[in-house]
């Protein structure tokens, strides 16, 4: 691994096995106590923290509960705001950025967002799986299907036709890690040409559950997408519910990095401030409640099973490099 793949990976941990939790404690300006005070003075001190569609709820129900306990910066109560932004959509402006990957910060920085970091603490995580219908994932048990990364570039999979779906990379970080995920389990793919040419076919959308469910039923669906993605769909379509499928060969988590991007010093403190509110255990609740898994991958009892999902974090896969990740994004656009 090259210097530059060593140092983006050095902090997102959730990516490995040993990961790094987010301290409830904080850093800087939020440990000094200067956010202590009961008062405030002035008008507020107003942020913003750009991050993925799929969090930002759930982020913002952080920062209501963060602005109404008015922690302090210099005086100042602090008042987050969050804007829900997907990665490729990003323009900078904001105070914070949480995208769902780490991949994402080298990718902005390229594209001359000189103000994001190059490696940043997760605030939460999900593995990426593979999904399918319930009566779909009744047939693979019926026909013994191993479920794994190679289903990817099966046109069947114990007799049963497949209909794979996978987000453009461009536009979400999954059909990257699928291509990624492949070529790890599979030394006689070339490359990953042949998963991106199978997923291109159906792929180019950002909503694969709804996609899932679309499909035609003899093809048996069978999409690329994030545990947290069918557990926030199942909350909401409780009668056609999907499943969530674990590749036996493991997975790689978006890991959902807390990107402090302002270059005044103020507002990084009340940045730093509401990045520590999200290591709490309150926050954490809200995030699991979502759906999220806390940053080194592990969901408490109760959630686990709500959702009937493990309590261990998954199986990690190798961490690609960078030379890996270039070579995925360009063969899906060949």
């Amino acid at each position: 691994m090259d210097d530059e793949t060593r140092s983006l990976w050095r902090r997102p941990a959730v990516w490995a096995a040993g990961a790094l939790l987010l301290s409830g404690a904080g850093g800087g300006a939020w440990a000094s106590g200067l956010f202590s005070a009961p008062a405030c003075s002035g008008a507020p001190l107003r942020i913003t923290v750009a991050a993925q569609p799929e969090i930002a709820p759930a982020l913002s129900g952080v920062a209501s509960r963060f602005n109404v306990e008015k922690h302090r910066v210099s005086g100042r109560c602090v008042h987050a705001r969050v804007a829900p932004a997907a990665p490729a959509a990003y323009k900078g402006g904001t105070d914070a950025w949480v995208p769902e990957s780490s991949l994402w910060l080298s990718i902005a920085r390229e594209g001359g967002y000189t103000s994001v970091p190059l490696a940043a603490t997760s605030v939460a995580s999900t593995p990426v799986v593979l999904a399918t219908t319930r009566p779909v994932e009744k047939e693979f048990r019926d026909a013994d299907v191993d479920i794994g990364w190679r289903l990817l570039l099966k046109d069947k999979a114990g007799g049963l036709a497949l209909e794979r779906i996978a987000a453009d990379p461009s536009a979400g970080m999954t059909g990257t890690i699928a291509m990624l995920a492949v070529e790890q389990v599979d030394k006689d793919a070339d490359r990953d040409a042949d998963v991106a040419e199978a997923l291109r076919k159906n792929g180019g959308s950002t909503s694969t559950l709804a996609d899932l469910i679309g499909a035609e039923r003899f093809d048996r669906p069978l999409a690329v997408t994030t545990e947290q993605a069918v557990v926030a769909y199942n909350e909401t379509h409780r009668p056609n519910p999907v499943v969530s499928l674990m590749p036996d060969e493991g997975t790689l988590m978006l890991d959902h990095p807390y990107a402090v991007t302002t270059k005044d010093q103020r507002r990084r403190d009340a940045a730093e401030a509401f990045q520590a509110a999200l290591g709490t255990r309150s926050a954490r609740d809200i995030l699991q409640r979502a759906g999220f898994r806390v940053p080194d991958g592990t969901l408490t009892a109760a959630y686990a099973s709500e959702y009937d999902l493990p309590e261990k974090a998954p199986k990690p896969l190798r961490l690609p490099t960078r030379k890996e990740i270039d070579e995925a994004f360009s063969s899906w656009k060949a």
